[in-house]
């Protein structure tokens, strides 16, 4: 199944738009990030996985929506797994975060743990044959469980063939998927293909 939906500049004030009390200021502009959280909709209970965390900013952003709730994120540089801890030292003492330093094809996780999986900007979905990741996110996504694929692109047409290209990588692995974009200012475009594995 496919469909598309457009939406408002995520830059823009609105309603699930306003960072958490307390987070730091240079996640306030992150409007990327910002967008895939709201996009997501996450529950207060979701179990979460981050592919690719950068420097933390969605883990900040997706731990304060979280209760019973726990995000584990990973990447591969040490540098931003050392800023995104220093960024998340509150959420990973009160149990809501975890941030690990490892590789998506190394890193010991539990299967069918995960209402979540997304990523941001990162190149597996659309670089090389990401046969084998895409399989073991099939295998982490518990039961109704979602992957989606955030991306950002410099005009209209380097999303719709992102858009596209992803939609079909994660269609040849047995996910219905959907779509959603927003813009960013005059030019970037920001996109989302949302996942959802067909049993």
């Amino acid at each position: 199944m496919r469909s598309t939906l457009s939406s408002r500049d995520p830059g823009s004030s609105g309603a699930g738009t306003t960072p958490a009390t307390g987070e730091p200021a240079r996640a306030t502009a992150a409007h990327r990030q910002r967008w895939a959280v709201d996009t997501m909709a996450v529950a207060p209970d979701d179990q979460v996985l981050e592919i690719g965390c950068g420097r933390g900013a969605a883990v900040f952003m997706v731990a304060s929506r979280l209760t019973t709730g726990r995000i584990v994120a990973i990447d591969r540089a040490a540098t931003m797994v050392r800023l995104a801890t220093q960024r998340n030292l509150s959420h990973i003492s009160a149990g809501r975060a975890e941030i690990r330093c490892a590789g998506f094809e190394s890193v010991d996780l539990p299967a069918s743990r995960f209402t979540t999986i997304f990523a941001v900007n990162v190149s597996l979905f659309w670089l090389g044959d990401a046969t084998q990741q895409i399989a073991r996110m099939r295998s982490l996504l518990a039961p109704g469980g979602r992957l989606h694929v955030f991306g950002e692109r410099p005009t209209a047409a380097h999303a719709t063939a992102n858009l596209t290209a992803t939609q079909l990588l994660l269609e040849s692995h047995g996910f219905a998927t959907t779509t959603s974009s927003a813009t960013r200012g005059q030019r970037r475009v920001l996109t989302c293909v949302t996942g959802t594995p067909i049993r």
